[in-house]
């Protein structure tokens, strides 16, 4: 990624460079699974403002319960409004490369407690950076960029509180909605305990081979599982994502020798690049890239890397407002983003974004386009 070109953005002694705001949504419709139920977001939004005025954006993907992986969007946020004004304080300019080290200067853990915290305020300065300098994040790939993204829609799973027909009769109503709006791509949560053969069974039936499944474990099932998470590939699940828990190295490694699944990971991965180690070391056949983790500097640095393997890759959201959104988007506009990403209709999500709404037209998202500076989406209020 062609960063050196892009100058640092001054900072001045301007008070509050760095703002959090807190914004209360509630999904269009719940979630259910296995760590928990999704049914609205407390969302953390972090602003970074230049000394010329130029705003910056960046949304942290911490979920308001811990059980994704143990961050929350209250302990992100009591943790950035602590360290942010040491990451600016006495500093005439500022670089989004710069963040992580001078974040981890003042708290050593500071990757590894708060990664989704310390993300968003690596996009906020690096999509500074970029309207500083009126550059479009895709001039940075170093690749020609696609000028369309595939999306792909997340379904509702209704979980274990209704019967197993009454999920099952949701979760294929939902389905037949999404691909009538075009989406090549489905994900369903899944889970020993989310009638989960069953609801897999009636999506192939019901949708036959052209619609790709994605079943969405969060590290559910135990080691003995193996082959019960095989057999839904034989039942039609095109992938599974993190269908054993984190660093259960030899479990995944035996489901991708049985060759009847695609596997990804995601709590299992800490970094971008543990991703790409997961590839090679085997325990995955393709990648999901999380820039609410990662950060979009790495994700990028690791696209660039991917294809050489000959891997599928997708860009992983968080239940995501515009802000994130449309910069999952232009990342996904990299060319060796291969396979549909978490990046639908912002309508299947909220019946009100924060930024103009991300919109997918037949399972395609179009992508800003190089003439736009920026990364992230920009809230219509603050």
């Amino acid at each position: 990624m062609n960063l050196s070109a892009l100058p640092p953005v001054e900072i001045g002694d301007v008070a509050g460079t760095i703002r959090l705001h807190r914004r209360e949504l509630e999904l269009v419709r719940r979630v259910v699974a296995t760590h928990g139920t999704h049914a609205s977001r407390r969302v953390l939004l972090v602003e970074f403002v230049t000394a010329d005025g130029v705003r910056g954006w960046g949304e942290c993907g911490a979920p308001d319960e811990s059980g994704y992986t143990g961050e929350t969007a209250d302990a992100a946020a009591t943790f950035l409004a602590g360290i942010a004004p040491g990451v600016i304080a006495g500093r005439r300019s500022l670089t989004a490369t710069r963040v992580r080290a001078l974040a981890s200067a003042i708290d050593p853990d500071a990757t590894s407690r708060h990664p989704m915290a310390v993300a968003a305020l690596e996009t906020a300065v690096l999509d500074a950076q970029l309207r500083a300098t009126n550059t479009a994040f895709e001039s940075l790939l170093g690749s020609t960029p696609k000028r369309a993204a595939l999306a792909g829609a997340t379904l509702g799973n209704q979980g274990t509180d209704d019967s197993a027909t009454a999920a099952i009769d949701a979760v294929v109503a939902d389905a037949l909605e999404a691909v009538a709006h075009g989406y090549p791509r489905l994900k369903v949560k899944i889970g020993p305990a989310l009638h989960t053969t069953d609801i897999v069974r009636e999506l192939r039936t019901t949708l036959g081979d052209s619609v790709v499944l994605l079943g969405d474990a969060n590290g559910a099932y135990p080691p003995d599982d193996v082959a019960h998470v095989a057999s839904l590939g034989e039942l039609g699940l095109d992938f599974i994502e993190q269908p054993f828990p984190a660093h259960d190295t030899s479990s995944h490694q035996a489901l991708v020798a049985t060759g009847t699944i695609r596997v990804a990971l995601d709590e299992g991965v800490n970094s971008a690049v543990d991703a790409l180690d997961a590839l090679v070391n085997h325990e995955c056949t393709d990648i999901t890239l999380k820039p609410a983790r990662f950060g979009y500097l790495a994700c990028v640095d690791v696209l660039n890397r991917a294809a050489e393997h000959g891997a599928g890759a997708w860009i992983g959201g968080m239940f995501d407002t515009g802000v994130a959104r449309w910069a999952n988007v232009r990342l996904a506009a990299h060319p060796a983003v291969t396979l549909a990403s978490d990046i639908g209709s912002s309508a299947r999500y909220w019946a009100t974004d924060l930024t103009e709404p991300v919109v997918a037209d037949a399972g395609l998202v179009t992508v800003p386009g190089l003439r736009n500076p920026g990364l992230s989406g920009v809230p219509l209020s603050t």
